[in-house]
């Protein structure tokens, strides 16, 4: 038009109008790329410590396996019903699940392999955690599950836009026919057929990786968790491992004094002198007191002075067994490190948690501690 100005070819203002601009998918799969990578890597290696790296998760007598996890959840959590009719009957099988679930999640993520169904798995999976491992986190926002949660929601609604991922790839390899210059051109393949080949990868992938890496388990830690003796167990002591020090409260010679002492009471735990002597002793809640259940894993500590505290030993975050550190004279969950102190009622002084431990209440006589019911 006359008087408009047109950019003159080879200047800077023609060439950046003859330059591509980045497409707004483009920019959002770059901004995504490292919640993508973190989220991905962590729900992976996550899934491959329950299965290689963590000696206690699937071995069930163990305080911190998914068994005594589960148990925990169902004090408190909103599915307390359904975790105790078909959870805990099967916590093994769970275990095993829940971590191929999270390798399968974090192989889709990174790979881009049914993305989408792997980041909804992935919310699923939060939401699950935040149901049981979560709820007693008070105030929510320190709970670290709902995070992942929303995160991989934001990761199946915006998709992996393209961006560094092996489905092309996967469809090259299954779909593509080669054919010569008269051949008629294959049907095209149907979208279902192909989401479902992703998901079939994917789930193989995952129990590929889980089966290959589950050996690590023995040779990388042929011996651990031999230390660890569970608190829940009657006639086995309160241990704690931590960066300060453990304690293993030996209890067979206290147990067998408790029984001489008080005869065939159920209620009768341990002696003052055990007590005093270890710090700490575990034992069995044989009924339910307030809101320990039978079977809880208890613990009696010493106060000094003559004074002692027991606890159900159940954590309130996670539900794994606490134990005793000596040196801070702590009640300490060896899973997330909640810190609860026997000299305050069992109060939470650290960690995912302000619920305290269910204090029980004692009787002692005649050197014989007695649980009151």
């Amino acid at each position: 038009m006359p008087g408009s100005r047109q950019p003159v070819p080879g200047s800077r203002q023609g060439q950046s109008q003859g330059r591509s601009l980045p497409s707004a998918g483009s920019i959002a799969a770059s901004a995504l790329l490292p919640l993508r990578l973190f989220a991905g890597f962590t729900f992976l290696y996550a899934g491959i410590d329950k299965i290689a790296l963590d000696p206690t998760f699937l071995d069930l007598t163990s305080r911190t396996s998914i068994l005594a996890q589960l148990q925990g959840y169902a004090h408190a959590s909103p599915l307390a019903p359904l975790i105790t009719a078909v959870a805990i009957p099967n916590a093994w099988l769970m275990g095993v699940l829940i971590a191929l679930a999270e390798i399968a999640v974090g192989l889709g993520v990174l790979s881009g392999i049914a993305f989408r169904a792997a980041a909804w798995g992935g919310a699923g999976l939060s939401l699950l955690f935040f149901l049981t491992a979560s709820w007693s986190v008070h105030p929510y926002y320190y709970g670290q599950d709902l995070p992942y949660g929303l995160g991989f929601v934001t990761l199946a609604i915006a998709g992996h836009g393209d961006l560094y991922v092996l489905g092309p790839w996967l469809d090259r390899q299954f779909f593509t026919v080669p054919r010569g210059r008269h051949a008629p051109a294959p049907a095209p393949v149907s979208a279902e057929r192909r989401h479902l080949l992703h998901a079939g990868v994917l789930g193989l992938s995952a129990i590929v990786l889980a089966v290959v890496a589950r050996p690590l388990h023995a040779l990388l830690m042929p011996s651990s968790g031999a230390g660890l003796s569970s608190a829940g167990t009657a006639g086995t002591g309160a241990s704690a491992q931590t960066g300060t020090g453990s304690s293993s409260a030996s209890s067979g010679p206290a147990a067998s004094s408790a029984a001489a002492a008080g005869g065939s009471n159920p209620l009768a735990i341990a002696t003052t002198a055990a007590v005093v002597q270890a710090g700490a002793y575990g034992f069995q809640v044989p009924t339910a007191i307030g809101n320990a259940a039978p079977g809880d894993p208890g613990v009696v500590v010493s106060l000094g002075s003559g004074k002692f505290a027991a606890f159900d030993a159940v954590c309130t975050h996670a539900g794994c067994t606490v134990g005793f550190d000596p040196q801070a004279v702590m009640l300490v969950c060896p899973c997330h490190g909640a810190e609860f102190d026997p000299r305050n009622n069992g109060q939470p002084v650290a960690g995912p948690t302000n619920v305290p431990l269910t204090a029980l209440p004692l009787s002692i006589q005649g050197g014989e501690i007695t649980l009151r019911a």
